[in-house]
């Protein structure tokens, strides 16, 4: 029986929370240097004078401890679909000690009926509902469910602060200019969500640049060569908001260098790279996902079509101009067989000077997306396909290229060892190769490339486990926090908080909690 907490006497207790299971299915820290963003907005929309909040992030701290004698009168959590079951198992044991939970993320904003099953409250779309939520707390009553449309930006100050009281020391500063994104990649849950772009006014962000850097402490690399990465969806959605930035952030004083999320196609228009060498960007993420056609095709990635065969090219321009270019890459195992996937991951090693990719993943289909739904009606999803699988690393689909054995053996290879895939002696040459392309005696530009090229061979330190995972969704183990709940809870509770939420069930069909989105999700995400 879940009880409601009388509040605090004094100022109520407040946690935002941030959740987040590990890719290796263990609970050590991850400590991922962009994720730590997350939660920060929500908590800025707190007012301190009459709240007193705390900021836990488990990516960064590592997972909540169940057992804290802290009690909190609201607590706010958010997480990626893979976190989900994250968020509610957190649910339930705030709940038991009688706070009111409030939840955020796109599994609320696509499913929020659904989502309504687990918290008190469900936040479906931006962040500003935050403070809708904290007018019905003080009046006594809050509502299941509040509303606040993506491009709905109301003015507040980023509490930086709250990052270094949390224990979070970043190397950079991170910021956001802008939200959404107008293009419509199949396996994105921003169209499904039907986000627009919409930018923040700029003195707004003048005044969350000031406040970064007066938050960082005196002798730190954040303030005396202040480094801004940008964690918009699309930081070059809109071109001449993308110009009117960069002019901005290179006049600025307390900007020493910055870079941000961009699309492939902004790489080929040289003028405009220019412009963004001249005014301090250092880096960039493009989203090129793949050297294919015929999967960017599939995925309705027209963005990359145009400039895909002069991609290295215009990579390697940029990085002439004093631009680091990283991305990550994507295979698709319904189509691509091992061999195939190895011999790209060859091609990409041996091309001279082309940045090998931060990361390799496996297209999933998020729950939602179109291509969730094209799936849904090709019956080509796994049986038993949890939401807690939808991670990036396991394999989603029971229609595949290669046995289920062969598969696995390639993916605990990829994660897990890639050496045996990335000849380091052509990975050594190639780092040198884009050393030398960029002609500049800079050591920030000669981390950022040394960082980028090896940074598989890093990640590969966090997969201590590989060889206990199948990375096939339904089969692959599940993580220890499923298993920490009281021994006294009841069956129906361990049910609702416990058991893994399935998409699919035992046969490859719909889970029957999905039927009543099937329609109006999919019609909406297919306009």
């Amino acid at each position: 029986m879940l009880r409601r907490r009388r509040p605090t006497v004094d100022r109520p207790r407040v946690l935002v929370l941030c959740t987040h299971f590990r890719c290796d299915r263990t609970k050590r820290r991850s400590r991922d240097l962009l994720q730590p963003i997350a939660g920060l907005h929500v908590a800025s929309l707190i007012d301190e004078e009459r709240y007193d909040v705390s900021l836990y992030h488990e990516n960064w701290h590592g997972p909540y401890d169940t057992r804290a004698d802290a009690r909190y009168d609201l607590v706010f959590l958010s997480g990626l679909q893979a976190d989900f079951d994250r968020m509610r198992q957190l649910s339930y044991h705030f709940r038991r000690h009688g706070a009111v939970v409030v939840a955020g993320g796109n599994v609320c904003s696509m499913f929020p009926a659904f989502a309504a099953r687990f918290f008190d409250v469900v936040c479906v779309g931006g962040v500003d509902s935050v403070r809708d939520v904290f007018r019905d707390f003080a009046l006594g009553s809050v509502k299941p469910i509040y509303r606040s449309p993506q491009e709905r930006i109301t003015h507040y100050k980023i509490n930086y602060a709250l990052l270094g009281r949390a224990g979070i020391a970043l190397p950079g500063h991170l910021i956001e200019s802008s939200r959404g994104c107008s293009f419509r990649c199949k396996f994105c849950v921003i169209p499904a969500e039907g986000v627009p772009h919409t930018a923040y006014e700029f003195a707004a962000l003048a005044e969350a640049i000031d406040a970064a850097v007066a938050a960082s402490p005196w002798y730190s690399l954040r303030r005396l060569y202040p480094f801004f990465w940008f964690v918009d969806n699309n930081l070059s959605d809109n071109r001449e908001h993308l110009l009117r930035l960069c002019d901005f952030l290179g006049r600025h004083k307390k900007v020493r260098a910055w870079g941000g999320l961009v699309t492939q196609n902004t790489l080929k228009d040289r003028a405009l790279m220019t412009r963004l060498a001249t005014n301090k960007c250092v880096v960039l993420f493009a989203g090129v996902e793949s050297l294919d056609p015929a999967f960017l095709r599939r995925q309705n990635k027209k963005q990359n079509l145009a400039n895909r065969t002069s991609i290295v090219d215009d990579i390697l321009f940029a990085e002439r101009l004093g631009i680091t270019i990283n991305y990550s890459y994507l295979f698709d195992p319904r189509h691509a067989s091992v061999a195939e996937m190895r011999r790209q991951i060859d091609v990409l090693v041996r091309s001279n000077g082309l940045p090998l990719p931060s990361f390799f993943s496996v297209v999933l289909p998020l729950a939602g997306t179109e291509s969730f739904w094209e799936s849904v009606e090709a019956g080509e999803l796994r049986a038993n396909l949890r939401m807690r699988d939808l991670d990036g690393e396991t394999v989603a689909y029971a229609r595949l290229t290669n046995t289920e054995a062969e598969l696995t053996a390639f993916l605990r290879i990829l994660s897990g060892a890639p050496g045996r895939l990335v000849d380091r002696r052509h990975l050594l040459w190639s780092t040198l190769c884009r050393l030398r392309n960029l002609r500049r005696w800079n050591p920030l530009l000669w981390y950022l490339v040394y960082a980028n090229n090896f940074r598989l061979f890093l990640l590969a330190k966090s997969y201590r486990g590989a060889d206990q995972r199948s990375y096939l969704a339904g089969v692959d183990p599940l993580d220890p926090q499923y298993s920490e709940y009281p021994p006294e809870i009841s069956a129906e509770d361990k049910a609702r908080y416990f058991d893994p939420i399935r998409l699919t069930d035992e046969r490859g069909e719909l889970a029957e909690w999905l039927a009543p989105y099937a329609g109006a999700t999919a019609m909406r995400t297919l306009a």
